[in-house]
């Protein structure tokens, strides 16, 4: 098994989600690697049980003020570790030879840059305080966009590492996508307050004009939804955690995506839109622009505020762009090596 941990603790919907799959699968199928993840997908371990496993369930307190309490006896069970993998759990120690953080939120480091509420602010100011901390312990910091790698403070330029997300589902799409009629469905995917789900829903209503037999379907969480978007018959709300493989049966069948977040650290989300929907609706925002450089689209302003989003085709959008979780890992792994064989000489 490769001497190899990841730590997957905090995440385990979302873009998080996504990156553990997909690194759970290529390790299982080649030689295993150990992983620390949330206990709530424990089913996991049972399709890639090539991996070694550890399991942790911790409260949003716990992630706050404790979230890295259980590292010291997994490390200690073991060898030393080769290359220890911190997705988004600040580093306070090095536990491997190499030791990676990667960023997988930005709120922290920009907590003062959008609107949210008091509690918000201080959680994720905190937060901040102890990723920013953290990066004197990193080898690697990486992140998922060069929009989010130039939030980091310039004096840690030389461990930066842009580590873009795979898309492995959409490159497989598209490359045997044969056309045929979508349904009359617009998809919105996640309700985090920053998705700004009102101004998705003032998309809706102005593709509604023009198609009066289309539905929303919004996948999340109906806590931060308003009850405006709730009580109109057109949106259906499903607020229960699905697997990947739903997300995508619902990706290939809509015909419209909507994503208005106000901030990302990636293009995760709208690679997915972009890749599959016939047209999407993309917010301004610095990833978003860097994913779409390049590509044909509209601009088209809010009635409601002053935020703009891109109106894209996927038939203007080109495959090379994408990048497949076997480059992505490889990667990875190929800067890994390089800082150990570095390590050597000196």
């Amino acid at each position: 098994m490769n001497n190899y941990l990841f730590n997957f603790a905090a995440s385990y919907t979302g873009g998080g989600y996504k990156r553990l799959y997909a690194y759970l699968e290529w390790f299982d199928k080649n030689g295993g690697a150990h992983f620390i993840i949330n206990s709530k997908i424990s089913h996991l371990a049972e399709r890639f049980n090539n991996n070694k496993y550890y399991f942790v369930n911790m409260s949003v307190l716990q992630r706050i003020f404790h979230d890295g309490n259980y590292l010291e006896s997994i490390v200690k069970s073991n060898n030393q570790f080769i290359l220890f993998y911190s997705y988004g759990v600040p580093l306070y120690k090095n536990f491997a030879k190499v030791n990676w953080f990667h960023l997988s939120k930005i709120l922290p480091l920009v907590p003062n840059k959008i609107k949210m509420t008091l509690y918000d602010r201080l959680r994720f100011t905190y937060i901040g305080i102890k990723t920013i901390k953290g990066f004197k312990k990193a080898d690697i910091i990486s992140a998922e966009s060069e929009y989010s790698l130039s939030l980091i403070n310039p004096k840690y330029k030389s461990k930066l590492f842009l580590s873009k997300n795979g898309a492995d589902d959409e490159i497989a799409f598209l490359r045997n996508y044969e056309p045929k009629k979508k349904e009359e469905i617009a998809l919105v995917i996640g309700t985090y307050w920053y998705k700004a789900i009102d101004d998705s829903y003032e998309v809706f209503l102005m593709l509604r004009e023009a198609n009066p037999s289309l539905k929303l379907i919004i996948i999340g969480s109906d806590k931060t939804i308003s009850e405006v978007v709730k009580k109109d018959n057109n949106v259906f709300i499903i607020n229960k955690f699905l697997d990947r493989e739903s997300i995508i049966k619902y990706l290939r069948s809509c015909k419209y995506y909507i994503s208005t977040t106000l901030i990302e650290n990636s293009y995760n989300a709208i690679s997915e839109g972009v890749g599959f929907a016939d047209e999407s609706f993309i917010s301004d925002i610095g990833p978003h622009r860097e994913f779409l450089k390049g590509v044909k689209k509209e601009k088209i302003k809010l009635q409601n505020s002053d935020r703009f989003v891109y109106h894209v085709y996927r038939t203007d959008f080109d495959i090379s762009i994408l990048q497949s979780w076997e480059i992505v890992i490889s990667e990875m792994l190929n800067k890994t090596n390089a800082l150990i064989s570095k390590s050597r000489r000196t």
